[in-house]
């Protein structure tokens, strides 16, 4: 009986901490499309209560691509927390995600580009290989804080904009 009681106890404790991690949007774009914004909603708010929001999308192109995310938001009344803001990759469904771009430290809007990368391209005169980074098909945005937010640390998200570059 004991067992069992703490059982239940770990069970629902790693399911409380799981459940500070919201899914925002998880969106395959149609054919043709290369520009997607989502509109924040009430619970699309980081704080004390939630602390990583995430923003899926499916680029359903089938050439390589290089994306561009913008996030807009709302800071609430203390500006003391800094935020994590992620832009991550991945080619199949069931492969980990990439990080491309982290930004961390933040407290406004940002937006955040994949390398422009081509045979042509070059970076502090070093040229670029032509595989990184442009084969992926999934993209997130991956809003989180340290977890240290007072009920004053919030940040709304009122947009996260995604746009696509086919080669």
């Amino acid at each position: 009986m004991k067992r069992l009681i703490l059982f239940l106890v770990i069970f629902l404790s790693a399911l409380f901490v799981q459940a500070q991690v919201r899914e925002a949007l998880s969106r395959t774009l149609p054919k043709g499309v290369t520009y997607y914004k989502y509109t924040g909603v009430a619970a699309d708010t980081l704080g004390a209560d939630l602390d990583t929001i995430t923003f899926v999308i499916l680029s359903n192109k089938n050439t390589p691509v290089a994306v561009a995310a913008r996030i807009e938001v709302t800071v609430g009344e203390s500006e003391t927390e800094d935020y994590e803001y992620r832009l991550q990759g991945k080619i199949f469904e069931n492969d980990t995600w990439t990080s491309l771009v982290d930004s961390s430290a933040q407290t406004g809007d940002v937006t955040l580009y994949t390398p422009n990368v081509s045979l042509n391209d070059t970076t502090g005169g070093a040229a670029i290989s032509a595989f990184t980074n442009q084969f992926y098909r999934y993209f997130r945005v991956l809003l989180a804080t340290d977890g240290t937010c007072t009920a004053a640390d919030t940040l709304e998200v009122d947009y996260v904009i995604f746009k696509l570059y086919e080669r």
